[in-house]
């Protein structure tokens, strides 16, 4: 029988403390500042995994012949952000699996404090970098990720400058896949992303389950990355605009519990609602929009089934949960 990609690339690998994740697709101008920041870390013990989406870019070869000391998993089209990573965590033999996009820079104590991070808090199942805007003065991209009782997500921080505020460790709802790590032990009991959520959302989903399962997240504030924002995916873009749509509904009917569902039922409905008048003014994100909603509907019955094992295994409190997705950073 023939080895799969992913088969080639674990019988190269030894074990790690930490796996690295990069998804890419046609990114190449951005990998080498992002390997050159990686290479310089002062952790060592770790691993890079590069898994190509179907660029058509050149980036595999150019990895390839710059970068040999990175493994390479490569999909012969583009499958989208969860299927990337989860390929990049099935090939991944560290104790940890870190992800990073592809458009960052990494400070070179990154990985020694996330690690550090890791060992002080075992009851964290994963952890969320300080994100800065690339090229800005200390603007923040994300410091954890949080969520809202109407089932909205949103990083935490974002477009404020740095301060006391977020100098300190703080347990937050979950963490950008941009730049976060997370305990193997925990992704193998909850799961890996949500390959029908395809990008967008993917990342809130999978913090969802986590903590429905007992998983704390910890914002760890010397964990640095600066990050060139939707260097790949476009701010504004269709296919951001059509998943947003399509998963910010996903979300909720697979993760939130029906006794919250139902409190705070008016506050969903006008999220989604919401959702959709706020591209009123361009009729073709709208109808873009509106599609994204038809394809959740369509979902329901697979995000349904999905529901029935996720709420069955959870191991939080409705009264916990509600505590955190009411609280302030």
């Amino acid at each position: 029988m023939m080895e799969t990609n992913i088969e080639k690339v674990i019988k190269r690998n030894s074990g790690v403390d930490i796996s690295v994740i990069i998804p890419n697709y046609n990114g190449i101008k951005y990998l080498d500042e992002c390997f050159c920041s990686l290479r310089g870390q002062s952790f060592k013990d770790f691993e890079v995994i590069l898994v190509d989406d179907g660029s058509t870019d050149d980036s595999v070869e150019f990895v390839q012949k710059n970068y040999p000391w990175i493994r390479v998993v490569t999909h012969a089209v583009n499958r989208g952000f969860s299927a990337s990573v989860n390929d990049g965590i099935k090939a991944a033999r560290g104790k940890f699996i870190t992800l990073l996009n592809n458009d960052t820079v990494v400070d070179k104590k990154w990985l020694t404090n996330l690690y550090n991070a890791a060992r002080r808090s075992p009851e964290a199942g994963f952890f969320a970098s300080k994100m800065y805007f690339y090229g800005e003065d200390k603007l923040i991209n994300a410091a954890g990720d949080a969520m809202g009782v109407n089932g909205q997500g949103w990083n935490i921080g974002y477009n404020e400058r740095d301060n006391e505020k977020y100098f300190f460790p703080k347990k937050v709802f979950g963490a950008c896949a941009g730049a976060a790590m997370y305990r193997r032990e925990m992704l193998d009991e909850i799961g890996l992303f949500d390959e029908d959520f395809t990008i967008i959302y993917e990342d809130a989903d999978l913090s969802f389950r986590a903590q429905l399962m007992g998983f704390e997240c910890v914002f760890v504030p010397d964990a640095v990355v600066y990050h060139l924002q939707f260097g790949t995916l476009g701010s504004l873009s269709k296919i951001k605009t059509f998943y947003s749509s399509t998963n910010s509904l996903n979300l909720i009917i697979k993760n939130m519990p029906l006794k919250l569902f139902i409190e705070y039922f008016y506050e969903i409905y006008k999220r989604q609602i919401l959702q959709i008048e706020e591209l009123s003014s361009s009729k073709e994100l709208l109808k873009i929009a509106i599609k994204g909603k038809l394809k959740s509907l369509k979902l329901l019955p697979k995000m349904l089934k999905k529901r029935v094992k996720i709420q069955r295994d959870k191991k939080i409190s409705n009264e916990y949960l509600e505590k955190l997705l009411l609280s302030e950073y």
